[in-house]
């Protein structure tokens, strides 16, 4: 094999993620990007990009064969909870050959990237998380969240703070879940297992500053309590590849799950800065060879700030 070709889908703004798995090392790869826009910034730092139909659209399927066809891919990565759904529901059309679908198993995805399904699993499986409300009975009080149960990055969050307010929105938003509001650190936790599900990193990450759902400004801090609950709840939904978690840790030292991304989260460059670097790691698995790991040691108290950055195509 003379490189590892990957193909990332829908990366969209994710530039920095992709050029860290251009970072030297003794494994060559050739990255290629598929995106419906074609204004994205990740399709100017790959080897060779593509703009693709929208996924609603039928002749996708086909457009993404043929570029896995045409490029030799060996591994995709879905970059979005759209295009894992995307990829799950045409699964089928890639199962052939040595490609690798970095994508969980149908219900899993479909426990993850429903809000309302994720809070009950968290329930039935022993692991802290907001109180899921029901607004036609009665509950402890406010405050209150309001959640798209299908919803990504942050998108249609609305806070709640008495009853004309839940009988609104409960009206307006059909779709929405409701929890408790939950006061705390909210931490973004870093995950990678291999192709076995065996954990090898486990990064929280507290959330400093937010914008529009994306972190800005980043510290890790290596809080065994958390990570022994994430190493639990990884192994616990048999995760393999890259993962993120989402939560608040109280003041009593209860760390409450809310989330659960099935791939990258848009943090993960820190984790990665920071001493885990998970591009190479996958690399060396696409590779066939064993996940090197006795360097890997994590800046504890390092932070992270993210800015903009813009690309100018003459």
């Amino acid at each position: 094999m003379k490189d590892i070709r990957v193909l990332f889908l829908a990366p969209n703004w994710r530039v920095s993620l992709l050029r860290s798995f251009k970072k030297p090392t003794a494994i060559k790869i050739f990255i290629v990007g598929a995106d419906s826009d074609s204004n994205s910034a990740a399709l100017s730092v790959v080897d060779k990009s593509y703009v693709i139909p929208k996924f609603s659209e039928p002749n996708c399927v086909e457009k993404i064969q043929a570029i896995c066809d045409k490029e030799n891919i060996h591994a995709i990565f879905p970059m979005t909870n759209k295009a894992i759904e995307f990829m799950d529901k045409n699964r089928a059309g890639f199962d052939e050959g040595d490609l690798l679908l970095y994508l969980a198993d149908h219900t899993l995805i479909e426990t993850c990237n429903d809000k309302r399904r994720l809070a009950e699993f968290f329930t039935q499986n022993n692991f802290a998380s907001p109180d899921l409300i029901d607004p036609k009975k009665p509950f402890p009080g406010f405050s209150l969240i309001a959640k798209d149960s299908c919803g990504e990055g942050g998108k249609n969050y609305f806070k709640i703070e008495d009853q004309i307010e839940l009988d609104f929105y409960s009206k307006k938003l059909p779709n929405h879940i409701f929890q408790q509001f939950v006061q705390g650190r909210e931490f973004s936790i870093d995950w990678f297992s291999d192709k076995k599900g065996l954990p090898i990193v486990i990064v929280p990450r507290e959330r400093l500053v937010v914008r529009a759902g994306e972190v800005m400004v980043s510290r890790i801090e290596q809080i065994s309590d958390i990570i022994e609950s994430a190493k639990r709840l990884g192994n616990r939904l048999q995760l393999r590849g890259p993962a993120n978690f989402q939560g608040f840790l109280q003041e009593s030292g209860e760390f409450l799950f809310t989330d659960i991304n099935l791939r990258f989260g848009s943090g993960v460059l820190h984790t990665i800065r920071a001493g885990a670097n998970i591009p190479e790691m996958i690399l060396q698995e696409l590779a066939g060879k064993p996940i090197e790991t006795k360097s890997y040691s994590i800046m504890d108290g390092s932070t992270m700030t993210r800015f903009h950055e813009a690309i100018f195509d003459s």
